[in-house]
């Protein structure tokens, strides 16, 4: 690298000292045929563009006889650009200097260096001359701006070959005939003259900068071809590959471009219709705003005379309450009443049953004593009678006697009985009273207890509720805060995108640059290696323009690529009404991502649907297992069939469609058992 420096300055200050000396040559004569190709070869690779105007074509020029590679008289044809400030006389100082630079030339590629092919170049780019563009056809403007004039020049060799029958002064006389056909264009061919003799001097310059070169070379006989080759070949299989790839590429963009084109023409269609829907839904809201108004009228009316009501309806609440109070007081009267009423008739009719009783054994006594009285009527029989009678009296007051004794001591004992579970009753509850009296001041103490701690707990509880609306602002702000940070990214990533795409097309420019140095070197190396004949010098020729075509359409085509890069937009829009959300979806429609957002809460979404609409057309639905949870802070995989394994809780398989789908309007939505949509996201894709 020391060296190849070197030999650069070495070789810049030998150029600059050749130009210098170039500049003072000044002769007549004859250029030979092979100077010329030399000509045509520098006049190939720094043509120049003509701004694009409306010009109008000039008259033929006269044509040569021979063609560039023949003998005798050698005819050149040149394109021309216009300078300022030039003059005719010129022309003969710029074929004056053509034979010292062929001869330059002709002595550099004639010696034997059998490493010059992998020898590159020092030579450095012209800083001050635009790179090589085809020019326009020339044409003559009416408004006074830059014109081209194609000329004829004629030249007689320096061999001893016969004269050719168009001398030197031919182009003199077509000079003279173009300025009498338009004087103006002359100060422009003038320009493009004097900007010719600086490229000749150049290229003479350069001349004496290749025989430096080669003289160095040949001191250096061997010792950089094999690293140049390497070098050089390394080069060209990155270019095979550059190209390679730029060209399939190049096919995949040109259908992607096809797709596209095609989904535009769609999204047109598309367009259309929802402008004559947006047209049908405007005079639609025209219609339910008047409505509208109508019904919020018939609304506040309505307000009112729910106000009404309400009032009287809390009215007949209050009687119906004090209704109600008074209907269960008499219920509870009527059913205490209905017991009394029960007992007496119970008591009516044990009384009853027992005066029957009696009634029917009087009777039957009676029945018995007339029987027996009317049986025997004597007085002894009935002094009997008496006496037995008197007897079974007495008999039966023993009886009652008895029966009553027994009845009395029974009360008694049962009396006695009753009056000592009372007094025990009256006792338990005097304990039981004593008990609930203790319990009350206990209570009465715990509740003071609890009044107090119940004030500590409002004032905590009023700290709290600050604390949460200061959070709540806090919150409210770091949104902002969030959204504006947010928008500052969208910002910056969209100036990053456009400085990455600056960089994109700068790199292809440099790229593009490489690529014309590279061919502008292996220009200059067949130079070095080319032979003196004049098929040597007109393949290089061609070979120029080639290159030159080649790297136009690289340029064509790295804009292409550059443009299709930006055709497309997507844009992303999630939200989420608890804590489960959607996180991630496959663009090709493998699978769905569901997260937890939760810390330490599980929720439970069996039975959950998760739908997904294709441009509003087409509905994937899939429904999660009845016990399914999802972990606090986890996620859930949901695959398409056939594209995942089954292995919760961290991946489901859909038993439906082999594919969720995709489109450029993708809608992502899942909702709870009750139907309700708890969270989605929506995936647009756009043209740009």
């Amino acid at each position: 690298m020391k060296q190849s420096e070197k030999q650069r300055q070495r070789l810049r200050h030998v150029r600059a000292e050749q130009l210098n000396s170039a500049s003072d040559v000044s002769s007549e004569g004859s250029i030979s045929p092979e100077v010329r190709r030399v000509q045509k070869v520098e006049e190939t690779s720094t043509t120049q563009t003509v701004p694009s105007r409306k010009r109008v074509p000039p008259p033929p020029p006269p044509k040569p006889p021979h063609s560039i590679f023949g003998t005798g008289t050698a005819h050149q044809q040149t394109t021309v650009a216009s300078e300022p400030h030039l003059r005719e006389s010129s022309f003969s100082s710029v074929y004056s200097n053509f034979p010292q630079t062929y001869s330059t030339l002709h002595t550099y590629n004639t010696m034997d260096s059998p490493a010059s092919s992998d020898y590159r170049s020092a030579i450095s780019s012209r800083p001050y001359f635009p790179r090589p563009r085809p020019l326009s056809p020339a044409r003559y403007s009416s408004d006074g701006g830059p014109r081209v004039l194609k000329m004829v020049s004629e030249c007689s060799s320096i061999s001893s070959r016969p004269m050719s029958p168009y001398p030197g002064s031919t182009a003199a006389s077509a000079i003279r005939d173009a300025r009498e056909r338009e004087k103006k264009e002359m100060s422009e061919l003038n320009d493009r003259l004097a900007n010719y003799i600086e490229k000749v001097r150049f290229l003479e310059a350069q001349n004496r900068k290749l025989a430096t070169d080669l003289d160095f070379l040949h001191k250096r006989w061997g010792k950089d071809a094999s690293n140049v080759r390497e070098m050089y070949e390394t080069d060209l299989r990155q270019a095979k590959k550059l190209l390679e790839e730029a060209q399939r590429q190049k096919n995949e963009l040109e259908k992607k471009a096809k797709a596209m084109g095609d989904e535009m023409e769609t999204l047109m269609k598309k367009h259309a219709d929802a402008l004559s829907a947006h047209d049908e839904d405007k005079k639609l809201m025209e219609e339910l705003l008047l409505n509208l108004s109508s019904l919020e009228a018939e609304l506040g009316t309505l307000k009112r005379r729910l106000g009404i009501l309400e009032d009287d309806l809390k009215a007949l609440r209050r009687e119906n309450q004090h209704l109600s109070g008074e209907t269960h007081k008499a219920r509870t009267d009527l059913d205490q009443e209905t017991l009394n009423r029960i007992d007496y008739q119970n008591q009516v009719q044990t009384l009853l049953e027992e005066i029957d009783f009696l009634r029917r054994a009087h009777e039957a006594e009676i029945q018995d004593l007339q029987a027996m009285a009317s049986r025997d009527t004597t007085g002894e029989n009935r002094e009997f009678f008496r006496n037995e009678l008197a007897s079974a009296i007495r008999e039966i007051r023993s009886n009652y006697d008895a029966l009553d004794t027994r009845n009395r001591s029974d009360i008694e004992s049962w009396y006695k009985m009753k009056v000592q579970e009372i007094q025990t009753m009256s006792a338990r509850q005097n304990l039981e009273q004593n008990y609930a009296k203790e319990e009350v001041k206990r209570l009465r103490t715990q509740l003071g207890d609890l009044r107090g701690k119940l004030a500590d707990l409002e004032g905590r509880n009023s700290l709290l509720e600050r604390q949460v609306e200061e959070l709540a602002y806090q919150l409210e702000d770091d949104q902002r805060a969030y959204e504006s940070a947010l928008n500052d990214k969208d910002s910056q990533i969209r100036k990053l995108r456009d400085e990455a795409q600056a960089l994109m097309l700068e790199l292809q420019m440099l790229l593009d640059t490489k690529q014309t140095l590279d061919a502008e070197i292996a220009i200059y190396r067949k130079m070095l290696e080319g032979e003196e004949d004049r098929s040597g010098l007109y393949q290089l020729v061609e070979q120029v323009v080639k290159s030159q075509n080649i790297r136009r359409q690289d340029e064509a085509e790295s804009q292409r690529v550059l443009r299709g890069e930006k055709s497309s937009r997507q844009s992303y829009q999630r939200s989420a009404k608890g804590n489960v959300s959607v996180l991630e979806t496959s663009p090709e429609g493998k699978y769905v991502v569901l997260e937890n957002t939760h810390r330490s809460k599980e929720e439970p979404i069996g039975g959950w649907k998760l739908r997904r609409r294709i441009d509003g057309k087409r509905e994937i639905m899939y429904t999660f297992p009845q016990e399914f949870v999802l972990r606090p802070g986890k996620t859930v995989k949901v695959w398409a069939r056939g594209q995942g394994l089954n292995a919760p809780p961290d991946q489901l398989v859909s038993d439906g469609e082999e594919s969720f789908g995709t489109g450029s309007n993708v809608q992502t939505l899942l909702y709870n058992r009750d139907g309700e949509e708890r969270a989605s996201l929506i995936q647009r894709c756009s043209g740009r």
